[in-house]
C-alpha cells in the first residue's frame, strides 16, 4: 500500500500541496535553525540588509572559493530565519482549501452542524496522538511542566491565558489555537463573501486586520502573541484572500492559473513581499505587516510551486508531505529542538546536511501516524453510523368511512 495512492488520486488540486510541502519544510528548518543558533550568537539575528556588511566584515577570506562559501552561508542563514513567515502562506491556502471545498454552493452538503464535525474530527485525533508522542517519547524537547495547562490543550485552548498557554509544551501548537478561531467563523465569513462579494469582502479582512492590530499593539499594548494569532482577527486578512481565491478558482479556474503563475504576478508578489518586510518596524505600518509577507509570499511560493513540474520526482515527494503537513506540523517542534541543540557545534553546511536527514525521518514517521489515525478514526465514525437504529417508516391510518348514522337505526 502507498501512502499517496489515495490523497493524490482522489482528484485534488496537486499545486496547494506542493505549496504546503514547500511551505511545512521552510518552517521546521526554521526553528531546527532556531535552536541551533540560539545562545551561541554565530549568525547575527536578522541577517538582513542593515547586518549585512558586519557579516561581510567577520569573514577575511583567503580565496575566491572561501568567499562564494561564506556567500553561501549567509543566504542559507538568511532563508532559515524567515521561515515563519510560511504561516501566511498556510493561512491562505486554508481559506482557500475550506472554500474550494465548498464547490461553489455558499454551504456544505448537510449543512454547517455536519461540517463541523467533519472539521472537528479531522483535526483533533491528530492532535491528541501529538499531545501522547510527546509526553511518552524520548528525545524531545520539554520546556514546560505536566499541569493543568495539558488539559486546556487538550481542548484546544491555545490562547487564554495568552501568557501562559501559546507556547505551552510544543510552541508551534499555536497555530492550532488559530484555526480553531477561524474555523468558528468560517460559515459568518463564507456568508458575508457571498453577501458583499469579493472587493468589498477584501476591504472588509483588511479593515478588521489592521484595525485589529493596532488596537492591540497601538492602543492596549498588549501581548505580541494577540498579534501574532491568539485572537484571529489579527490574521484575517491572509484567511479571507484564500477565499476570495477559491471562489474565483471555481468560477474560473484556467484565467486564476494564468494570472497567478506568471513572471507578472511574481514580481507583484516580491513587491509586495519587500513591502511588508519593511513595513516590520515599531509604528502604524505594523498593522499591514503580516498581511502584506503572507500575501507576496503565497504568490511566490505558488510559483515556486509551479516551477517544480520540471523536477517530476521533487514535484511528487514534495507533493505528499504537502497532503501530510499536518501531521509533520504537529509532531516535528520538540524533536527539532532537542536535535538542533546538540548540534551547536557544528558547521552550517553539517547542520544543514544532518538537518535534513532528521526532517526526513521526522516526515516518515509522521505520515503513517496521521495516515492510519485518520483511517481509524474515520472507520470508526462509518461503524457509528451504521449501528444507528434506522427510522422508524410513517404508517398511515386508513379509518373506515364513516356510516350514515340513518341506515344504522334501520
Amino acid at each position: 500500500m502507498h501512502l499517496h495512492s489515495s490523497p493524490l488520486s482522489s482528484g485534488r488540486l496537486k499545486w496547494p500541496d506542493i505549496m504546503k510541502g514547500i511551505a511545512i519544510l521552510w518552517i521546521v528548518f526554521f526553528h531546527f535553525f532556531l535552536a541551533y543558533n540560539s545562545h551561541s550568537g554565530r549568525y547575527p539575528w536578522p541577517l538582513n540588509l542593515a547586518a549585512l556588511p558586519s557579516y561581510i566584515a567577520g569573514c577575511v577570506p583567503v580565496s575566491i572559493f572561501q568567499a562564494v562559501c561564506h556567500a553561501s552561508e549567509g543566504c542559507c542563514v538568511a532563508l532559515f530565519q524567515r521561515g515563519a513567515q510560511a504561516v501566511g502562506v498556510f493561512l491562505v491556502l486554508s481559506g482557500f482549501g475550506l472554500t474550494y471545498g465548498l464547490a461553489g454552493k455558499g454551504s456544505p452538503a448537510g449543512g454547517w452542524g455536519s461540517w463541523y464535525v467533519r472539521r472537528l474530527v479531522r483535526l483533533f485525533p491528530v492532535y491528541w496522538l501529538a499531545h501522547l508522542v510527546y509526553l511518552v517519547s524520548p528525545f524531545v524537547h520539554r520546556q514546560d511542566p505536566i499541569d493543568y495547562r495539558l488539559i486546556f490543550s487538550l481542548l484546544g485552548n491555545r490562547v487564554y491565558p495568552v501568557e501562559t498557554m501559546f507556547y505551552y509544551m510544543s510552541p508551534s501548537w499555536w497555530f492550532f489555537g488559530l484555526l480553531l478561531q477561524l474555523y468558528l467563523v468560517f460559515p459568518l465569513l463564507c456568508g458575508l463573501l457571498e453577501k458583499l462579494g469579493p472587493w468589498k469582502y477584501l476591504v472588509l479582512c483588511g479593515a478588521v486586520t489592521v484595525l485589529s492590530r493596532y488596537l492591540f499593539f497601538g492602543i492596549l499594548q498588549a501581548n505580541g502573541n494577540y498579534v501574532q494569532g491568539a485572537f484571529s482577527g489579527c490574521r484575517l486578512w491572509e484567511f479571507g484572500a484564500g477565499m476570495v481565491l477559491a471562489r474565483a478558482y471555481i468560477r474560473d479556474a484556467e484565467t486564476v492559473e494564468k494570472r497567478l503563475f506568471s513572471l507578472s504576478a511574481l514580481a507583484f508578489g516580491l513587491a509586495i513581499y519587500v513591502l511588508g518586510v519593511f513595513s516590520y518596524r515599531p509604528s502604524f505600518t505594523y498593522s499591514f505587516t503580516d498581511m502584506l509577507i503572507g500575501t507576496g509570499l503565497f504568490i511566490v511560493v505558488a510559483n515556486l510551486a509551479r516551477a517544480t513540474r520540471f523536477l517530476p520526482r521533487a514535484d511528487s515527494v514534495l507533493a505528499v508531505i504537502g497532503v501530510y503537513s499536518y501531521g509533520i506540523y504537529l509532531f516535528h517542534h520538540p524533536y527539532v529542538i532537542t536535535f538542533g541543540e546538540r548540534l551547536r557545534d557544528f558547521e552550517l553546511p553539517a547542520f544543514v546536511i544532518t538537518a535534513c536527514a532528521v526532517t526526513a525521518v521526522i516526515s516518515v514517521a509522521a505520515i503513517p501516524l496521521e495516515y492510519y489515525t485518520n483511517r481509524m478514526t474515520g472507520w470508526v465514525f462509518s461503524i457509528m453510523a451504521r449501528t444507528q437504529p434506522a427510522p422508524v417508516p410513517a404508517v398511515e391510518l386508513k379509518l373506515p368511512p364513516a356510516r350514515d348514522v340513518e341506515q344504522d337505526r334501520r
